[in-house]
């Protein structure tokens, strides 16, 4: 456990190791529900193992995901600092562990260990930035210059041809969803950004063809 906390927001291994003994581990099933919209978090939950998706409602009975959280990620922070209720549903997207902070030791680090709790401010001040970053994408940007951005900030490696190639972490509904569209309107974009030459797909496999092209299409200005 204390070394999926080792390094979170600056926490030494010894803290860690000290914090790890007041934590709880929770292991949740795929699909599912860790935690629930309009409910208080137990605590701040880091993933030590698995992927959990952080979610709204939207319209038709489909999701808007916010945020993919993985291994050695937290995600309830401002949640459980405020002591409000949670403002999405978080569910398991594979088998996931999952620790969880108690309110009262996070509190007491972030009174007592000014490095903690600087190092907590600046993670916090980037998901907000993150955030507010993905809010302008999805009000100012068309769903092919999101796509394309998407695809850009993949990890990537060379196939053996050289080809720069990428994976979909998730499916394409999730992807769609983390993007603001539906998936056929996902699907439509794979496939014009195919036609044209952009991209090739196999599955979860996109292989960028055209680099310079992509980040023309991420960087385009709406018309």
């Amino acid at each position: 456990m204390r070394s999926s906390l080792a390094g979170l927001w600056g926490l030494s291994p010894a803290k860690a190791a000290a914090l790890a003994r007041q934590c709880t581990v929770r292991h949740a099933k795929r699909g599912e529900r860790i935690a629930r919209r309009g409910a208080l978090l137990a605590g701040v939950h880091v993933v030590a193992a698995g992927t959990v998706k952080l979610a709204l409602p939207a319209s038709e009975g489909e999701q808007r995901v916010l945020r993919l959280v993985a291994n050695g990620e937290p995600f309830g922070e401002p949640t459980v600092l405020l002591g409000s209720p949670c403002l999405y549903d978080a569910y398991a997207l594979t088998d996931v562990t999952v620790i969880v902070i108690p309110r009262t030791e996070l509190l007491a680090l972030f009174q007592r260990d000014r490095r903690f709790a600087g190092q907590l401010l600046l993670a916090l001040a980037a998901r907000s930035y993150a955030l507010l970053r993905e809010l302008e994408a999805a009000t100012t940007q068309r769903g092919a210059q999101r796509l394309a951005g998407y695809l850009e900030s993949l990890p990537g490696r060379a196939s053996a041809n050289g080809v720069h190639t990428v994976d979909l972490p998730v499916s394409k509904t999730i992807v769609a969803a983390r993007l603001g569209m539906k998936k056929e309107t996902l699907s439509r974009l794979l496939h014009q950004f195919t036609a044209d030459g952009i991209i090739g797909v196999m599955r979860r496999e996109i292989a960028i063809l055209d680099r310079a092209r992509l980040a023309a299409a991420a960087r385009q200005s709406p018309s």
